[in-house]
């Protein structure tokens, strides 16, 4: 069995692998772009995946090509969506960690109701950093319904 610190160690870990992953919605979702990046690693590597039309598949690399995405992206105040993620499955693998989550983008209409436009998971590798932060390596964003 595993002592105590071990055991803290790794629920610290998987608490801020976690906040990494809400972090990245609330930064696209309100314009924050440097907090945005931050959820990366300067060489990290961004792939969406269409399940129904694989022609709108999309790649990036480095925090040049995100901030490019980041920047072509709606924000608040000028649209109101949210990405909501759920479902987190963390393996630690000391300095790594491979995580599957689930997403979905709700967007709110400007007279009517809230509405999910888009659902799938994200399959993840964070890494952390010398500052001891987690940050996404690689994302596969997996979209089901687009």
């Amino acid at each position: 069995m595993d002592d105590l610190g071990e055991r803290l160690a790794r629920l610290e870990d998987e608490r801020a692998i976690v906040t990494t992953l809400y972090r990245y919605g609330d930064a696209l979702d309100h314009g924050d772009r440097e907090e945005f990046l931050d959820c990366f690693t300067l060489d990290a590597e961004y792939v969406v995946r269409m399940r129904i039309d694989p022609s709108h598949d999309l790649s990036y690399r480095g925090h040049e090509q995100l901030g490019t995405y980041f920047d072509g992206h709606t924000h608040a105040p000028a649209a109101f969506h949210k990405h909501v993620t759920v479902n987190p499955l963390i393996v630690l693998h000391g300095l790594a960690a491979d995580v599957q989550s689930y997403f979905l983008r709700v967007d709110s209409l400007s007279a009517g109701p809230a509405v999910v436009v888009a659902a799938g998971r994200y399959i993840d590798r964070l890494t952390r950093g010398f500052d001891g932060g987690w940050r996404i390596q690689s994302r596969s964003c997996e979209v089901e319904n687009l």
